[in-house]
């Protein structure tokens, strides 16, 4: 499950984003961009950053 403030990549463009909300109904997560947007996706479009 994603948690509040962790560093995701979405979609087919691998943007970076922070995981600013989660609503676990709907399997939706609102991740906010570097330039302070916002964008509501679903999880099976999210992956997690790995730290190297």
């Amino acid at each position: 499950m994603f948690k509040k403030g962790e560093k995701v990549t979405v979609g087919f463009t691998e943007e970076v984003g922070v995981v600013a909300q989660v609503d676990k109904g709907y399997e939706q997560l609102e991740v906010e961009y570097p330039d302070g947007s916002f964008k509501v996706i679903g999880f099976n479009n999210v992956r997690r950053v790995e730290d190297k």
